[in-house]
């Protein structure tokens, strides 16, 4: 059909400057008055939108970065003022009916048209969209009026929970330093889009889309529920099911029948014979098809709404045991958190390193933690076309039994419900973060029974909802859930802070959606972070004696939270440090060491003795992903996009085909299978004696391997490696009959500070390819690899670091960072020799 411009939708993303003023009042007439001329003193401008204030105040120097050092608290007067936006636009037609849309606003904002205060809101997390009858002219002047979320109490400034009878709706990380700075750094501004929305009276106000794919995987069907408002005549419905070329495989139309008011619902139904499936990433593809939902009036295309979709089928053969298009898929992931606490405007470029970095770790999966905003769109269009699975928290409900919590829980979990549920990446939705775990008395910090989890109810209403709206997908009212207690690692799911708790049967579990262990990020971003007399404070000494508490020093709990000094790795393998270096090396590593051996168990699922081919866990998400700020905590990827120690031992976990040494009374070898194809090869499993520097003992066992299968290679000591010395490293590569390496696993026999490295001196060469290739004379113990392009250390991504080498094997290193060109260097870690090349993009 011909395209008519009668619904339009126009960003309001220029002209825009900000000004901040003294708290508490309304905004002054004479603001107002340099609002709609453009005049008056001390506003700056916004060179683009949407953007918060701290990042405004950035571009024009009023601030420094407020990660530097010390600079947080050179930032406090930003939250504690009142900030106000301001921009002139024009309507094409003042008369037309027409609506503005907010889709970021944090927080309490009161909106001005032309000088009438039009809307108040105090709801981050939801979309805000307001008539505009009687208040749109030709020329017009927005002024959003951003209130300060803090007010006096008791001689301090204390965040408001309420705002004229209102609940204020925002992440309360905004006043906690889990994500973030030490200090307060609250943020404030517009963070989404604002947009004009003219209708001529006719318009889609909702179009909701489900697709689905029957058992037999041959049959899709798409549900199209539609609502909206006209008072044109003749008017109709019609949906369009498109494939990536665009060409048309269904359409549907049904003429409307409106109310007195001129409201209608209608919907529409299409099918499609065989369609292309979705996958999650490592599976297979992930063809996407556009839904167009059009409201035709006059013959014409008034307005179209488009989503795109996948075809896929998600069941579970327990709980939390997924089955992706009759494939039993598990979950290797990290939990994604508000990628920047500064500002929570989307910037696609850091979105993109992030979902990369996440790739190349073997991540199929992101658990959305709900205590911050949710992403914006872009993400979840990302996870669509990338093949991530999604565990989507609601953001904060405040499931509590009073009917205010209800109405606010029912409300945003409905918005949210709507916006995402067309896409494919969905897996699930879950009511909240630890909700009933600090109920619990043995979790709480002050041991006492809290009773009942009062948000029991309200969390069973949202469940009730989304069972309404979205039926196809699995709910949970709160994470972790059931069991003996609301963390019972072996019934529903568990948070693995075992270095906190002692949880029973956590061995081998049912779904981790968090597991956490701390470390400083590389070197160079606690360079970067920390002033430098915290470092390595003067008279420092890393030695754990009675009496010690930390194992850092105390300058670093500037940078830090929550007792991380509780929750390391088993630091107590590792050499003590001895500077600054040594001390980043071994927390690193131990936390590394946690999350290798834990995810290698769990994809194991079962001990080598268990007679069943049971696979006991389902999933593994580590707790978090990406840092939302420089911190010493539990980052798999800094704040720099660096990625910690931790993120290579997980991405060797989480490879799709791997091998494992579990060793205790008897040692044996795994092999596992998370492809979708089967595995077949040779393995060769080496004893390696460091001291003589040769292989001792070679077993060599054929392996055919299916999908999603795991299984004891064999017993070492029944195969010819019985007792040894534990000056021995452990070795075993499978390779295929053509000769393709397909998994490597190397293990020490001893703690690493009691074995005695040898100065190994790697040879590497730079490949056609951009790649390098490393060899090594003598066992090299945690190769690390590290760039320098003019003296930027910052940006070099290596495919994988932090790894062993043997004499004899050979390792392909790519280099997928940002720089063109620059040196490389590679040092095993208890060696003084290093290797540096010269490298540059072929």
């Amino acid at each position: 059909m011909a395209a008519k411009a009668a619904w339009t939708t126009t960003e309001l993303s220029a002209g825009w400057r900000i000004k901040s003023l003294a708290p508490g009042g309304e905004v002054p007439i004479a603001l107002l008055t340099e609002a709609a001329t453009g005049q008056g003193a001390d506003w700056l401008s916004v060179n683009q939108m949407p953007r918060m204030v701290h990042e405004v105040l950035l571009d024009h120097k009023q601030i420094e970065a407020p990660w530097l050092p010390g600079k947080t608290a050179a930032c406090a007067w930003v939250a504690e003022r009142d900030w106000v936006y301001a921009t002139r636009f024009t309507a094409p037609d003042p008369a037309s009916p027409a609506y503005l849309r907010f889709d970021g606003l944090d927080t309490i904002v009161a909106i001005w048209l032309n000088g009438k205060k039009i809307a108040e809101t105090q709801n981050m997390f939801v979309a805000h969209r307001l008539p505009l009858a009687g208040h749109l002219q030709k020329d017009n002047t927005l002024v959003l009026h951003f209130r300060s979320v803090f007010a006096p109490a008791d001689g301090k400034l204390k965040p408001l929970s309420q705002y004229r009878g209102q609940p204020v709706r925002r992440s309360d990380q905004n006043y906690l330093n889990y994500l973030g700075p030490d200090q307060l750094l609250s943020r404030v501004g517009v963070f989404d889009r604002i947009a004009l929305q003219t209708t001529e009276g006719s318009e889609l106000s909702e179009t909701i889309v489900a697709a689905s794919v029957d058992e037999t995987l041959q049959h899709g069907r798409l549900t199209v529920d539609v609502s909206g408002v006209t008072g044109a005549r003749p008017t109709q419905v019609t949906t369009r099911l498109l494939d990536a070329s665009g060409q048309t495989l269904d359409t549907q139309s049904t003429a409307i029948t409106v109310d007195p008011e001129g409201n209608f619902t209608v919907q529409l139904l299409l099918s499609i014979a065989q369609p292309r499936l979705w996958w999650p990433r490592g599976y297979g593809d992930q063809p996407l098809y556009t839904v167009e939902t059009a409201l035709v009036v006059d013959g014409h295309d008034h307005q179209v709404v488009r989503k795109k979709v996948g075809f896929r089928r998600i069941t579970q053969s327990s709980p939390l045991h997924f089955v992706v298009n009759n494939v039993p898929v598990r979950l290797w992931g990290g939990c994604w958190v508000t990628p920047d606490c500064h500002t929570a405007v989307w910037d696609p470029t850091r979105a993109d390193r992030l979902f990369a970095l996440a790739e190349n770790a073997h991540f199929n999966a992101f658990r959305v933690w709900g205590v911050v905003e949710p992403p914006r769109d872009e993400f979840y269009e990302l996870a669509d076309t990338r093949g991530f699975l999604i565990w989507q928290d609601f953001p904060s409900l405040p499931l509590g039994p009073s009917p205010t919590n209800r109405a606010q829980s029912l409300a945003d979990a409905e918005f949210m419900l709507k916006r995402l549920q067309h896409h494919p990446s969905i897996l699930s939705w879950c009511g909240g973060n630890e909700n009933a775990l600090w109920h619990h008395p043995e979790y709480n910090g002050k041991l006492e029974d809290r009773g009942p989890w009062p948000g029991q109810a309200t969390a069973e209403e949202v469940g009730e909802l989304c069972r309404r709206l979205d039926p196809d997908r699995y709910f949970q009212p709160t994470s972790p859930y059931g069991g003996i207690d609301p963390n019972d690692p072996q019934q529903i799911n568990t948070h693995g802070y075992t270095n906190l708790w002692y949880v029973p049967g956590y061995d081998y579990l049912n779904f981790a959606s968090e597991d956490t262990r701390i470390a400083a990020p590389t070197l160079a971003t606690v360079k970067r972070m920390m002033h430098p007399a915290d470092v390595w404070p003067a008279g420092y000494s890393a030695l754990f004696k009675p009496g010690t508490v930390y194992p850092f020093p105390q300058e670093w709990l500037k940078y830090t939270t929550s007792f991380s000094w509780k929750k390391t790795g088993p630091i107590e393998q590792y050499y003590d440090a001895t500077d600054a270096a040594s001390l980043v090396h071994r927390l690193g590593m131990a936390e590394s060491q946690y999350y290798t051996e834990t995810v290698e168990r769990q994809r194991r699922g079962r001990a080598a003795d268990d007679p069943t081919d049971r696979r006991r866990c389902g999933g593994y998400l580590v707790w978090k992903f990406n840092d939302s700020w420089p911190q010493i905590y539990s980052g798999k990827v800094d704040y720099f996009l660096e990625p910690y120690h931790a993120y290579y031992g997980l991405r060797r976990a989480f490879a799709p085909v791997m091998l494992s040494f579990e060793i205790g009374t008897y040692v044996w070898l795994w092999a596992v299978n998370d492809s979708p194809s089967p595995v077949s090869g040779t393995i060769s499993i080496e004893l390696f004696h460091l001291e003589q520097n040769r292989v001792r003992k070679t077993i060599t066992r054929p392996v055919q391997l299916a999908p999603g299968r795991s299984q004891v290679v064999v017993r070492l000591d029944q195969a010819g490696i019985g007792s040894f010395r534990r000056e021995h490293i452990l070795s075993a590569t499978l390779t295929t009959a053509d000769g393709r390496e397909l998994a490597r696993t190397v293990a020490l026999a001893d703690i690493e500070r009691n074995v005695a490295f040898p100065a190994a001196t790697l040879e590497m060469r730079l490949l056609p390819d951009g790649s390098l290739e490393l060899t090594t004379d003598k066992f090299a113990r945690s190769i690390e690899l590290s760039g320098d392009a003019g003296g930027d250390e910052f940006g070099w991504f290596f495919d994988d670091n932090y790894f062993d080498l043997l004499p004899g094997q050979t390792k392909i290193v790519r280099i997928l960072g940002r720089h063109q060109s620059g040196k490389i260097t590679a040092r095993p870690w208890y060696s003084p020799h290093a290797r540096t090349i010269d490298w540059r993009v072929p």
